[in-house]
């Protein structure tokens, strides 16, 4: 089967080579060529004689530019594309050939294939070379933009943004947002717009910025924003920041809003800790009361008489000290009882202690 194909795309690429001949009787007939080099480049492909098929496809292309069949020399061009990233695997030659066929795109006054041949180029380039591959996401934007098509555009400016956090590019994640922004608000969408608005607040925090998500909560404010959801919410992580409360800062985070957000913005939400601030998660331990007379476990499982606000950890202390759950129960019950009579003086007969410690004491 393989070998017959191969047989078929070699004779496809004579009747091309054959069809491009010139002499004195005869013009180059690129229409016939390009379609012969398509044919071939298909032949090819079912054969997995991938870089044949590419060979073939790039004379198909610039035939079929010669026979002013702009799009299908986009097309096959793209094509190309494709077979390098899917199958050779080899993301820079790809990338290089996406964006000739975005530029052939571009010639065809499709400038909606034209960008989304580039945001091609940049998923080819995300593993190997972010820095590019950030520079063809941008732009496909710009693209998008000039053309007076960004509301056609918001998929790939989210998409943008999502590569710009995960590798930790803020100045130009909140770029494109702001970008993105002034599409929203040319469409009248409200929510877009305090959505974008929120994301550039907790980015700026993530980046250490809170002067500039000031700023710019400042700024938004002026228009509809401040009467959000979202801004209510921008202020309290604001206020967070401000007096250094990370509970606080994890129960905003922790809305359902912001869940309604994009994935990579909500998980830098997720993630943000105020300066100075402590987890509540970090750590189980339960501060003590000041109890007068009262008698506290140690560390070292001996009695305490001294009153003094201990630290201790619950989940250790009831390992150590209950042997079954109804001895756990009960004896937390009698702590209970204790906790509630803090002012009132305890009986001297009411502690028992070991013979050898009762002279120490009095």
């Amino acid at each position: 089967m393989e070998t017959q194909k191969i047989r078929e795309a070699v004779q496809f690429l004579a009747d091309g080579d054959k069809a491009i001949q010139k002499n004195w009787f005869k013009k180059p007939d690129w229409d016939v060529a390009g379609s012969c080099y398509e044919k071939a480049a298909s032949c090819f492909k079912a054969a997995r004689s991938y870089e044949q098929a590419i060979q073939a496809y790039l004379k198909a292309s610039d035939a079929l530019f010669k026979s002013n069949s702009i799009y299908m020399a986009a097309k096959t061009m793209e094509g190309a594309g494709n077979l390098a990233s899917l199958q050779l695997k080899q993301p820079d030659r790809a990338a290089d050939l996406y964006r000739q066929a975005s530029d052939l795109y571009q010639t065809h006054m499709n400038p909606d294939r034209a960008a989304e041949m580039l945001e091609k180029a940049a998923r080819a380039l995300e593993t190997v070379d972010v820095n590019q591959a950030i520079d063809f996401y941008n732009a496909a934007c710009s693209l998008y933009e000039s053309e007076d098509r960004g509301k056609f555009a918001i998929d790939t400016f989210i998409r943008t943004i999502a590569v710009m956090i995960r590798n930790k590019r803020f100045e130009a994640a909140i770029d494109i947002l702001l970008r993105l922004r002034e599409i929203y608000l040319s469409m009248n969408n409200n929510s877009g717009v305090s959505k974008t608005c929120l994301s550039i607040i907790i980015i700026l925090l993530a980046a250490s910025d809170e002067i500039e998500a000031k700023k710019q909560f400042q700024h938004f404010c002026q228009y509809a924003f401040v009467q959000s959801e979202e801004s209510a919410v921008a202020s309290i992580l604001l206020d967070a920041f401000e007096q250094g409360d990370q509970e606080l800062l994890e129960e905003t985070v922790n809305r359902q809003i912001i869940t309604f957000l994009d994935n990579e913005v909500a998980k830098l939400a997720r993630n943000l800790h105020v300066p100075g601030g402590i987890l509540r998660s970090s750590t189980n331990k339960v501060s003590l009361p000041q109890i007068p007379g009262a008698f506290l476990w140690n560390n070292g499982g001996e009695l305490n008489m001294q009153g003094e606000e201990k630290e201790f950890d619950e989940d250790d202390y009831l390992s150590t000290y209950f042997k079954d759950e109804k001895e756990e129960d009960a004896t937390l019950q009698e702590f209970s009882k204790s906790t509630e009579r803090i002012d009132a003086p305890i009986e001297k007969e009411s502690i028992s202690l070991p013979d050898e410690d009762e002279e120490g004491l009095c």
